[in-house]
């Protein structure tokens, strides 16, 4: 017995030793003429052997007369051999002999990269690409896929990767097509065969910039005989760098050309040619508020121009803004409309003068007749409402609302607005009832009243999803219709941008009023927790989607209104991972009863709710991005203990594994304990510029006890 427990013993021993390194057999050494690549003499052991084609990308690795090593796709040609003896170093495996090779398979499947990648033509829209066919192909290659990603860019979104398969392994250009302009974009190229995609090649390159968007025409505030003062609105660009502005002169009557790579003269150069117009001044986009208010004509040189005096023939000028996009030797323009005098007036200063007086009565009589005509109506209203019960007038309420609560609110500078809610439904869409279906379902109970899932069609006939807040406003309370039309009226002012949940419109009936709101796909909390079963959450997108929702704060900053219920239970996701921003205004009643201290900035502990810390919460939601859903200072049981060690103690949510250490700093200067030390939300819009490593472990716990009221 003892005998054939040892035969089977070395038995599995010699099967342990051939196969250790993926030993695939003997083979009869091909001839000299077909002899595979070598690559290392003396490897020492297979392993060594092995590792070398691996990183060349070849399938199998030959070894021979126990120290040359070989690269090869395909091996067995002349057949078996039984001629293979042990290796010199490494007496348990084998390599080969002087007429034999010992095949071992390197795990390699897939080809090498694509050769020689390059961008050989640039385009507004598009890049024209070429490439070479992979040096080793193990197998045939069956397509290419081409991917760009935007790396840099002036776009108010964020730009979703573009990618496309081109067939066949003859293929070596494509065009890259719907492009942003004026982007820096990663490409690469992949190589398709029967067992999956290579390893990447890559190149960097920009596509063309293209013209501002059109500003606004300038506002004349004052003019004089030699001199014109106007306002000039901001320019915006999202093809481009806004590099400078330029404000033109132009003859009345003229219309001068606005090709987007027009470039006009300066004011002696117009004289010397007989030119109906000139540059009168430029100044660099970045000193737009030093020159937001220009005075045409004093005489001093704005930017190199010279801005001289109004004199004829431009005494009395049409007055243009035209926005300048440059980079290196690529300048796009874009023109505004003219303000000013298109024609010379035939009047002379008396008859002016005379025009003038007789306009000034006429305002004066109608001025008059208006007020009067409101003290009688004013009067009139009175009457009708001392007839009425006092809950039957709160749709139409009186003086300054503010805001009491610290879910979102704008800034108590507020001034009156008389017939408030007439005004909030002048601003609206009201969306006629067969327009818009509610589900029966009850999805939450919100401050005033129950919130529902439900489509509305708009005016084209397309219908889409959104939630419904159903409103019984006739049985508000007067204090609980200001927070309601207050909350209203902060949807309004975000207006519609691609990464907010914009307010589409009400719905009125004798009994309800219908707020209907868009809604997102997704909810990204929901998504991430998602990625912790197997529902893959790409990693790519992280900084991608983090850029955006920075983009949606800093807009809703400008407009005053200030967001401090953020976290990634805030934030909607659609289909393409393109974030969109909810919990303001009214929206704020649809989220979950959160528990908030762990998204809470110091500051706004105790006494201080007010204070806009949202660049705090904002971190706090790229971890959650970078955990995968993971609780914030899970460790933490109690809110107390929680405001106790970010106040008391300093502490802060910790550096996760798969987190680089540029995204970590970024982190940390907005959990800066000086408010005026953090970044700006439009600093963090350029987060996606740093680069983001796959998240391999989810280390940090998700405890919804601990996030949610239950």
């Amino acid at each position: 017995m003892l005998k054939y427990l040892l035969i089977i013993g070395l038995c599995g021993c010699f099967i342990n030793l051939t196969f250790a390194e993926d030993y695939i057999g003997c083979f009869k050494s091909p001839p000299e003429s077909e002899e595979p690549l070598l690559v290392i003499t003396n490897p020492r052991a297979p392993v060594f052997c092995v590792k070398e084609c691996l990183s060349r990308y070849y399938m199998y690795a030959g070894l021979m007369k126990g120290q040359q090593c070989y690269c090869m796709s395909t091996y067995g040609r002349n057949g078996l051999s039984n001629g293979c003896s042990t290796c010199i170093d490494d007496k348990k495996s084998l390599c080969g002999s002087h007429d034999s090779i010992s095949i071992y398979s390197t795990g390699q499947k897939v080809s090498s990269p694509p050769r020689r990648l390059r961008v050989i033509n640039n385009k507004l829209e598009s890049l024209n690409i070429t490439w070479q066919l992979p040096d080793i192909t193990n197998g045939n290659i069956t397509s290419y896929i081409v991917r760009a990603v935007a790396l840099e860019t002036h776009a108010f979104y964020p730009l979703q990767p573009v990618q496309l398969q081109v067939q066949g392994e003859s293929s070596d250009s494509t065009l890259l097509t719907n492009l942003q302009p004026g982007t820096k974009y990663n490409i690469s190229v992949t190589a398709v065969n029967a067992n999956g995609e290579s390893h990447p090649s890559y190149t960097i390159d920009w596509t063309l910039i293209g013209p501002p968007e059109k500003p606004d025409k300038p506002k004349i505030i004052q003019q004089s005989s030699s001199t014109v003062v106007v306002e000039l609105a901001e320019g915006k660009s999202q093809n481009g760098p806004l590099s400078s502005y330029q404000v033109i002169i132009i003859h009345p009557g003229t219309i001068p050309p606005k090709q987007i790579d027009i470039t006009y003269p300066d004011y002696h150069t117009a004289i010397k040619d007989d030119l109906p117009f000139y540059v009168t001044g430029e100044f660099n986009a970045n000193e737009y508020y030093k020159y937001k208010r220009f005075i045409i004509g004093d005489g001093q040189k704005v930017g190199g121009y010279y801005n001289a005096p109004l004199q004829e023939p431009f005494n009395r000028p049409q007055v243009g803004l035209v926005l300048v996009s440059r980079i290196g030797n690529e300048i796009k323009y874009s023109h505004s409309d003219f303000a000013g005098h298109s024609f010379e007036s035939s009047a002379g200063p008396d008859d002016l003068a005379i025009g003038l007086y007789i306009a000034i009565a006429l305002f004066s009589i109608l001025l008059i007749a208006a007020i009067s005509g409101y003290f009688i109506l004013r009067k009139r209203h009175e009457q009708i409402r001392m007839t009425k019960l006092p809950e039957q007038q709160e749709l139409t309420l009186q003086g300054p609302m503010y805001e009491v609560d610290n879910m979102a609110y704008i800034p108590e500078d507020v001034p009156e607005r008389p017939n408030h809610y007439q005004n909030l439904k002048s601003k609206v869409w009201n969306i006629p009832k067969n327009f818009l279906t509610v589900e029966p379902a009850v999805i939450r109970r919100g401050r005033f009243g129950n919130i529902h899932m439900g489509t509305v069609q708009d005016k084209d006939g397309n219908s889409s999803r959104v939630l419904i807040h159903s409103i019984d406003d006739k049985n508000l309370r007067a204090s609980e219709k200001r927070h309601m039309l207050r909350d209203l009226d902060v949807c309004i002012k975000a207006g519609k941008i691609n990464c907010l949940t914009s307010f589409i419109g009400n719905c009125e009936t004798p009994e309800i009023l219908y707020v209907v709101q868009e809604t997102a796909t997704h909810n990204l909390k929901l998504r991430l927790i998602a990625a912790r079963s197997g529902d893959v959450f790409p990693y790519e997108f992280i900084l991608t989607i983090g850029s955006s929702i920075a983009m949606g704060l800093n807009y809703l900053e400008a407009h005053k209104i200030i967001h401090s219920h953020l976290c990634a239970r805030s934030i909607g996701l659609t289909d393409d991972f393109v974030p969109k921003i909810m919990g303001f205004g009214i929206g704020k009643h649809a989220l979950d009863d959160l528990k908030l201290a762990r998204w809470t900035a110091p500051e706004r502990f105790g006494h201080k709710k007010h204070n806009p810390a949202v660049v705090w919460s904002f971190a706090v939601v790229i971890w959650e991005m970078m955990s995968m859903g993971g609780t914030p200072y899970h460790n933490l049981e109690d809110e107390c203990d929680v405001e106790e060690a970010v106040v008391e103690k300093n502490v802060r949510l910790l550096q996760l594994r798969d987190m680089p250490d540029p995204i970590y700093e970024v982190l940390m200067s907005c959990w800066h304990d000086n408010a005026d030390e953090r970044p700006t939300f439009d600093e963090l819009s350029r987060l996606n510029t740093l680069s983001v490593v796959p998240i391999t472990a989810i280390t940090e716990p998700y405890v919804p006890e601990l996030e949610l009221n239950n």
